[in-house]
């Protein structure tokens, strides 16, 4: 026999309280008084020796109640060879968040964080489960529980630790909360289906760097018993300086970059020396600039660039001991030229009753695209192929239509004014279909009255403020029917629902289709404030876009560089590709017929080493838990195997409960016996 709770024995002492209420010696306090002694005889008292236990049998009785009670009280079981098997722990659903953001590319911290997720890892056990997830600019599921379910398990640690080698950091900033609300997505599913509720954890493992997002997570309800983890990794060294762009600065020929320096941590060497060189060629283009960078230092450097050169430029950092920010590539910002060829008479540029008239003042003063209006050239063939605008006011003979279409097909963009019932033929001839035909009406007055504010074309005008077309009157003899199959789609209808603006592709250029006429005489659409900026947003499309930055963030790519023809070339490389780039670096952009050099950056937040302090994470309601190992509360020792093991038999032997059973038995008794000698006693006494 063995005991649970041993140091109850300790009760044991209390039965010298039995024993000395028996040594004590009770005198009768019962006195009775005589009226006469003469006839009593006398007899002396009997002589005791004070130690003499009164009652024995039932001090016995009275202790071995004492006993028993320390007994039950020490929790008694009887040993057993049969082991009990004890109770299993519940599962625990870990979801590792690995921060790949560019400030990761310093020394030693990709593979610092690699290490603590193999540690986290190799804790793991059969039943438990793992999701790993990487986050930069955006969060991504590298590995989701279902997966980590259908490895082999004496085969899923292996299998995770070789999908974190094949992990790499990235170029883009942080965004934290992305990946906290995907961890919590994937925890909400860890649990269905499942017998036994499992020990939820999420552990980021990051540089915490206080330019990271997390704002996103204030107010998320979080699952019970989770707690959220944060291992802070660092690198090799201790503090960093890098640089950013900023623009340009003076003249022309005088120009200057703006160059931001920026000092964080506990800078190793503070004399730096900053460089400019030509990025294709390599040749260096000025004497370094000696500068000085401390901790939490920040300052604009000026680098005059020399006169005449053209870039792509490369300004590089030398002295600092981190590298990966010490590189700026640089192109020029200019503005794109664009030959907007007009197909009709050439005097209707100067007559004012005439569209080309508006076209060509209205296009004259713009910045970008920088247009010129010409007509088709009939000796340079090549030169016609160049301009991506086409504008066609007039019939066109069958080689026209060819030509035309084919400088459509290979990229540019052609404006169709239907303004007459006769040109529906060279509609119909560029593109390629028939069944176009007109109709006559006797409308006098109509306005547009559908117009899809979601085409790239009109998406200036979503807004509610601008988006009234309404006052613009026009005053059109003829309406368009296309064939059920065409590829012509209506983006703007007139309020008899015939349609007004036609577009379709072919190739990869696009074909406007505008039905009706400009001349002020037929409509007051030249005369609007909607012609001008509708015009050059046409021009725009055309051109590969909107006016966009030469030097941008790699955060800014996607929603800066959005058209889907456009293609990359980065410097020194063979080859264009249709993927959006995510390193840094210079490359040559394509996009129908703009092509120009693009200097890609990572963000200057990356550079900026200062951390999120825990408050901040406390205050946005994050459970935050103790940096702990798996190993600590999940795999139990021998000892406290045999704990167990003891607990389990208790609590089926339950021997306490009989063993309180006898004692009511045996108090039972000894308050018979009791009350029986009280009795004998108060009746020797009478």
């Amino acid at each position: 026999m063995n005991l649970l709770s041993p140091w109850f024995l300790a009760g044991l002492a209390l039965i010298a309280g039995p024993v000395i209420f028996h040594l004590i010696r009770r005198a009768n306090k019962d006195r009775i008084r005589f009226s006469a002694t003469n006839f009593l005889k006398e007899s002396p008292p009997r002589l005791e020796r004070k130690s003499r236990i009164q009652n024995p049998w039932l001090m016995v009785l009275r202790c071995l109640v004492v006993a028993l009670f320390a007994l039950a009280f020490a929790r008694p079981f009887i040993e057993s060879n049969l082991p009990v098997t004890p109770n299993v722990s519940s599962p625990n659903t870990l979801v590792l968040i690995l921060d790949s953001s560019a400030s990761m590319q310093r020394e030693g911290a990709w593979a610092n964080a690699i290490q603590q997720a193999e540690s986290y890892i190799e804790d793991l056990e059969s039943q438990d489960q793992l999701s790993i997830i990487s986050v930069a600019l955006n969060a991504q599921l590298k590995l989701p529980f279902d997966r980590w379910s259908e490895w082999p398990p004496n085969e899923r640690q292996t299998l995770a630790k070789a999908l974190l080698s094949e992990m790499k950091p990235s170029w883009g900033s942080s965004q934290l909360d992305d990946a906290i609300e995907l961890a919590l997505a994937e925890l909400e599913q860890a649990d269905e289906g499942a017998a036994v509720t499992s020990k939820k954890r999420i552990v980021l493992l990051s540089d915490l760097q206080k330019s990271a997002r997390i704002a996103g997570i204030a107010g998320r309800e979080w699952p019970e018993e989770c707690q959220f983890e944060i291992k802070t990794i660092s690198g090799t060294h201790t503090g960093n300086v890098g640089i950013y762009w900023l623009g340009w600065t003076g003249e022309e020929e005088q120009r200057k970059m703006r160059i931001g320096v920026r000092g964080s941590g506990a800078t190793e060497n503070p004399e730096l020396e900053l460089s400019l060189s030509d990025a294709a060629s390599g040749a260096v283009l000025s004497e370094p600039t000696k500068l000085y960078s401390n901790s939490g230092d920040k300052s604009i450097v000026l680098l005059a660039v020399p006169a005449g050169t053209e870039g792509p430029f490369q300004v590089t950092l030398d002295g600092d001991s981190e590298s990966f920010d010490n590189t700026l590539f640089v192109a020029e910002e200019r503005p794109r030229p664009m030959a907007l060829h007009y197909f009709g008479e050439i005097e209707n540029a100067d007559n004012p009753n005439q569209a080309a008239f508006y076209i060509k003042r209205a296009t004259s003063g713009w910045e970008d695209p920088i247009v010129s209006f010409e007509t088709p050239d009939r000796v340079d063939a090549e030169k016609n192929r160049a301009a991506p605008f086409i504008l066609i006011d007039s019939l066109l003979d069958q080689n026209s239509v060819a030509e035309v279409r084919s400088r459509i097909s290979e990229g540019s963009h052609g404006l169709l004014l239907l303004s007459h019932p006769d040109r529906i033929e060279v509609a119909a001839s560029l593109l390629g279909e028939n069944g176009w035909r007109t109709g006559t009406e006797n409308q006098t007055d109509s306005r547009l009255g559908m117009i899809d504010f979601q085409h790239p074309s009109f998406n200036l005008f979503a807004d509610p403020r601008f988006s009234d077309f309404s006052r613009i009157r026009f005053w059109h003899a003829h309406t368009v029917h296309l064939p059920e199959d065409s590829n012509a789609v209506a983006i703007a209808r007139y309020d008899d629902e015939s349609p007004a603006i036609l577009e379709a592709p072919i190739g990869t250029g696009t074909l406007t289709i505008w039905v009706g006429d400009w001349a002020p005489k037929y409509s007051q659409w030249v005369l609007s404030t909607k012609f001008v900026p509708w015009l050059q947003k046409l021009f725009e499309r055309a051109a590969g876009g909107s006016d966009q930055p030469s030097v941008v963030s790699i955060d800014a790519v996607h929603s800066q560089f959005s058209s889907p023809t456009m293609s990359w070339q980065l410097l020194n490389a063979d080859v264009y590709s249709s993927e959006t780039p995510s390193l840094p670096g210079l490359y040559r952009l394509r996009d129908g017929r703009s092509d120009r050099w693009v200097a890609l950056q990572i963000s200057s937040e990356e550079s900026e080493w200062e951390t999120h302090a825990f408050e901040d994470w406390e205050r946005l309601g994050v459970p935050l838990g103790r940096s702990s190992s798996l190993a600590e509360s999940k795999i139990p020792t021998k000892a406290e195997l045999r704990t167990q093991n003891a607990v389990e038999l208790e609590s089926h032997q339950q021997i306490w409960r009989w063993v309180i059973i006898l004692v009511a038995i045996l108090l039972a008794t000894e308050s018979l016996i009791a009350r029986k000698l009280q009795n004998r006693e108060d009746t020797v006494a009478l």
